[in-house]
């Protein structure tokens, strides 16, 4: 039976009701022996590969707020039931928009699944294949590391024995088998093989110099550096680590204290190594969000008084994460309609911040101290003193929150350090939603304690 693939172009946006993002079938499928033959074709299901991760369930909205409200940085202030319970740390299987996370990724890894499987037969001269393949292998390595994040794991951490991994669906499939695939569960060991053979494999594929608006090189260099940072290969993650803060081509700088807010206004800054490009035809549905009625927004977040009161005096990011006007909001993602502001995927102080934990770890710690005082001074606060591998870690841990704030790491990093807090420790995985409990006919278990 022939399989109907899609190309799928970007999501048309709206600026009406409260979910602003009409996600749709596309109205018209393509035959597979028509739509992936040709250049032009894959050049298309590689901008569709994209705009998967331009969907509401991911990088759009809930997978990026969703770990911030389920921490301790922002609280709820709207009236989605469904939010509700991520910010309770009460959420059910029945969740429709953990639903829609799980769901939206996978159809991004579906999509990726049908490049990588299509590229390798095309034979025009003008198609950039190595390049289509890699970014298409870094995006799906991304998925899967994003769905061990929140769905995988242990209850006290990453890359424990035991840990829980999800279904790997590596081949193309139509939309309707997709949704009732029967893939029972790879453990979360196997699953980290597949994502750093993806990655091994896009790095290379790719080019190194890209607009920071597509995957290139070092974007699946930092994605496998932030991989190891999460399994605690700590040699790895500082080497990679380093390779970035030394790339030269292209070469990236910090921005300055004084502009880390025009940072996200301005897009694409200097040490961005890759944003997601929204624009008034491809908007997003952040400031939406978090912004109140008279903003017009929706206001069903805001900054939390916890992250408020993590800031030292004088630190120069506290107005940009925890905004005075509009209040108790963040400057990240500032503009409601249209969505325009780009969402930071990898930035160069991540980076460092990933290297001074490793170095600590390794008990290099005059390095560890090194790398976390550029960011310290970079934020305008004194350099820290930190002289004990104790101390360093919570310091770091610390930048960690005030740096990436809004930047949906909060949760991770806690799950990572096994301090969520939860008295019910099996809440340290959210659930597989109940429909693909349904859809599997049981193939797909749930995790324990839902």
């Amino acid at each position: 039976m022939k399989k109907l693939l899609y190309i799928i172009l970007p999501a048309v946006l709206i600026g009406t009701s409260c979910k602003k993002t009409l996600d749709q079938q596309p109205q018209a499928s393509l035959d597979a022996t028509t739509a992936y033959t040709t250049r032009q074709g894959i050049e298309a299901g590689v901008s569709g590969v994209y705009d998967g991760l331009q969907q509401t369930g991911y990088m759009t909205l809930n997978y990026l707020v969703f770990p911030e409200l389920y921490a301790d940085n922002l609280t709820w202030t709207g009236t989605f039931p469904s939010w509700s319970q991520v910010f309770n740390k009460t959420i059910l299987p029945d969740n429709t928009d953990i639903a829609s996370i799980w769901n939206h990724i996978y159809v991004t890894i579906n999509r990726s699944n049908t490049i990588i499987a299509a590229a390798p037969a095309i034979t025009d001269p003008a198609f950039l294949k190595d390049r289509a393949i890699g970014e298409c292998l870094t995006i799906r390595a991304l998925g899967y590391f994003n769905l061990i994040r929140m769905f995988g794991g242990s209850p006290t951490g990453y890359n424990q024995a035991g840990g829980l991994g999800v279904p790997m669906r590596l081949e193309p499939t139509n939309s309707t088998e997709a949704a009732n695939a029967r893939v029972a569960r790879s453990s979360e060991a196997d699953v980290y093989t597949q994502i750093l053979k993806d990655l091994d494999e896009a790095i290379a594929k790719l080019p190194t110099t890209n607009s920071t608006g597509r995957v290139n090189r070092n974007v699946a260099i930092a994605l496998k550096t932030r991989v190891q940072l999460y399994r605690q290969q700590w040699t790895e993650a500082e080497a990679l680590a380093t390779s970035l803060i030394t790339s030269t081509a292209p070469a990236y700088t910090l921005v300055s204290g004084a502009s880390y807010g025009a940072m996200y206004t301005s897009k694409n800054s200097t040490e961005s190594i890759w944003e997601l490009q929204y624009n008034e035809t491809d908007a997003n549905n952040l400031a939406f969000y978090y912004y109140p009625t008279t903003s017009g927004g929706r206001n069903e977040v805001s900054a939390s008084t916890s992250l408020r009161d993590a800031f030292e005096a004088g630190d120069l990011r506290r107005n940009v994460n925890y905004s005075t006007a509009p209040a108790a909001k963040q400057l990240k993602y500032s503009r409601v309609n249209p969505g325009i502001d780009n969402v930071p995927m990898f930035r160069l102080s991540e980076v460092y911040l990933t290297r001074a934990e490793s170095r600590a770890m390794l008990n290099n710690l005059t390095g560890a101290l090194a790398d976390l005082n550029v960011i310290r001074l970079r934020a305008g606060l004194t350099a820290s003193t930190a002289a004990t591998q104790a101390a360093l870690l919570t310091a770091i841990r610390q930048e960690r929150r005030l740096e990436l704030a809004h930047e949906g790491q909060r949760f991770f990093d806690l799950r990572r350090y096994n301090q969520t807090g939860n008295t019910q420790t099996f809440r340290n995985l959210f659930p597989i939603p109940q429909t693909e409990l349904i859809n599997s006919a049981g193939t797909v278990t749930q995790n324990p304690g839902y």
